[in-house]
């Protein structure tokens, strides 16, 4: 299938039978791309007045060049974001006032950066109702074509529905130079999405919400071109790189389809997101790259299907009728969490006991085929040399097992955390992780 025929236009789905739409105009990845910057821009902007968006670093890396390039055809002003109290700028609200106060008036925003770069920008354009375009600097995550922002906002890590750029435009050139760790994270990114719609799967039979299959479609048909080959990826050949970005961008068209981010982000995001939470509470720096740091969630979501598999019908209704949960005392186990957002669920968890035994054959056979196994995850990781234990990235073994234990408490959609938790399984693969 290709998606990207698809932009810009209403499509009726042969897997659910409903109609979609990726309100994205363009995406363009190739070689010497910043030079049709102007071309590519004058197709998707009617204004003249434009802000260029980036931060000290992806400045020099391309926004410079980009204000160069527009400036004959367009009326250009630069904000460049600096750290303020970090090392480097993160997508936290405390750079949303300048970038409001800078965007006023103005008729489009090039964002010029990676996933910091782009959450902010979309917000901000998002509220004043300013068309985005995006040009990538690292092939890191799925922020360029996702219809969310991922911001830091009174210390909850939250993603917040946003109008999507209306065009994406990426230099092969460019990104295949980005710093490795910032490629390893978007090879990491993109493998959470088998483990994200097998926990979206898992959530429908449970709850009854709606799920589609051409999400996963459209991204295990990206992924099939690089997921192992990451001895080429951290070699930089373009062609693998270029591979990532399809897969990234599916990425995030998978969300737009489904309207909502559970085809690109389960229980293995929650992981990072409760990370990025402990730093920002704690007032240090970040543990590791998102993307980094999902690949070790996806290690724990791996170990758990895994675990889980083993697990008869009768096994699962023997276990969850051992305990009556109070989750008003669960959610006192850790300051980071969102009571309005576990609320959501409770009612589901709630009726567990009741619902999943007898769904529970049905969901072997139709949510775990959908992901790999721990043996699978670890080779594809560490083919492009991820890191594949959280000591690597300054976790300690007691945060470790915090993170694991507490992340389902941020959020309101169901993963596969908070069934190996009601079935008593997650303590032990927590206490199994480093």
């Amino acid at each position: 299938m290709n998606i990207y025929s698809l932009l810009n236009k209403k499509f009726t789905c042969q897997f659910c039978g409903k109609q979609h739409f990726i309100p994205i105009k363009e995406v363009v990845t190739k070689k010497e791309a910043i030079l049709s910057l102007a071309e590519f821009f004058s197709d998707l902007v009617k204004g003249k007045e434009v802000l260029i968006l980036s931060d000290n670093v992806t400045y020099e890396v391309a926004g410079k060049r980009c204000a160069e390039i527009l400036n004959g055809e367009y009326e250009t002003s630069s904000l460049i974001l600096s750290p303020k109290g970090d090392k480097r700028v993160y997508a936290e609200e405390k750079y949303l006032p300048e970038i409001f106060e800078q965007l006023q008036g103005k008729s489009a925003v090039l964002t010029v950066g990676t996933g910091t770069i782009t959450d902010l920008g979309k917000y901000v354009a998002n509220e004043l109702n300013i068309p985005v375009v995006s040009f990538p600097t690292a092939p890191s995550m799925n922020a360029y074509t996702s219809e969310i922002s991922a911001l830091l906002l009174k210390g909850l890590k939250v993603t917040l529905p946003v109008r999507p750029a209306i065009g994406v435009l990426t230099d092969l050139d460019i990104i295949s130079q980005a710093p490795l760790d910032l490629i390893k994270a978007g090879f990491a990114d993109s493998l959470a999405k088998a483990f994200a719609n097998a926990d979206w799967k898992m959530s429908s039979l449970l709850t009854g919400e709606d799920f589609c299959p051409l999400p996963l479609k459209i991204t295990t048909e990206a992924e099939s071109k690089y997921i192992d080959r990451g001895d080429e990826l951290i070699q930089r050949k373009d062609e693998v790189i270029s591979y990532l970005m399809d897969g990234l961008n599916a990425g995030g068209f998978s969300m737009v389809i489904a309207g909502e981010t559970s085809p690109a982000s389960g229980g293995e995001h929650l992981i990072s997101h409760f990370l990025d939470m402990v730093a920002h509470h704690e007032e240090r720096e970040v543990f590791s790259w998102h993307g980094l740091q999902v690949g070790l969630g996806i290690m724990i979501s791996a170990r758990i299907y895994e675990r889980l598999t083993d697990l008869s019908p009768q096994e699962v209704e023997k276990r969850l009728s051992r305990w009556q949960v109070d989750y008003g005392k669960e959610m006192e186990k850790d300051v980071l969490f969102s009571e309005q957002e576990f609320a959501e669920k409770v009612p589901f968890l709630r009726s567990l006991s009741q619902n999943l035994p007898p769904l529970w054959e049905q969901i072997k056979e139709e949510v775990f085929s959908l992901v790999y196994s721990p043996e699978q995850i670890k080779g594809y990781l560490d083919k492009v040399k991820c890191p594949l234990y959280f000591e690597k990235i300054g976790v300690d073994k007691e945060l470790a097992h915090r993170a694991i234990m507490n992340a389902r408490y941020i959020r309101g959609r169901l993963t596969v955390l908070d069934i190996a938790d009601e079935l008593g399984i997650l303590k032990e693969i927590a206490e199994m992780s480093e």
